[in-house]
């Protein structure tokens, strides 16, 4: 009976320190972003109404597997049409980009001179994500004829 007993214990108090492990473990992958918009041939708003110029954009918080999305506007500033390219830079840790991906809507449209269109950025983590807890990067926006 004691035996008995003895071993219910140590399975209990094994359960609730697997608990508390994987407690602890789940907060440990959350991933903090913050990144940074830089543009060429084009400028990228915040708003619909373009007055406000967007610099940043703050995921928040994400899990392994989760995705975040963001809209914003680009203004062709140029004097011709142009379509839009999107890459990203400088990885703040360099190891963040295999386990992230940010993409967009864009259909690869002709943007005229002075217009504008709105666009969906998104940022999709992957399920297996090891060794990030935060990361930086910056969002290249380029209008070419």
């Amino acid at each position: 009976m004691k035996l008995k007993l003895a071993l219910i214990s140590v399975f209990l108090v094994g359960l609730v320190l697997g608990a508390v492990v994987m407690g602890a473990a789940v907060s440990l992958v959350q991933i903090q972003n913050i990144g940074t918009i830089r543009s060429i041939g084009v400028e990228v708003y915040a708003d619909a109404g373009l007055s406000q110029i967007l610099s940043q954009i703050a995921w928040g918080t994400l899990d392994p597997g989760e995705s975040a999305s963001f809209s914003a506007w680009i203004k062709n500033t140029g004097s011709d049409a142009q379509r839009l390219v999107l890459w990203t830079e400088n990885w703040i840790p360099t190891d963040a980009q295999n386990f992230l991906v940010l993409s967009w809507d864009y259909a690869n449209s002709w943007i005229s001179a002075g217009d504008s269109l709105q666009v969906e950025f998104t940022l999709s983590v992957d399920p297996d994500v090891e060794g990030v807890s935060s990361f930086s990067f910056e969002i290249w926006v380029k209008g070419v004829a």
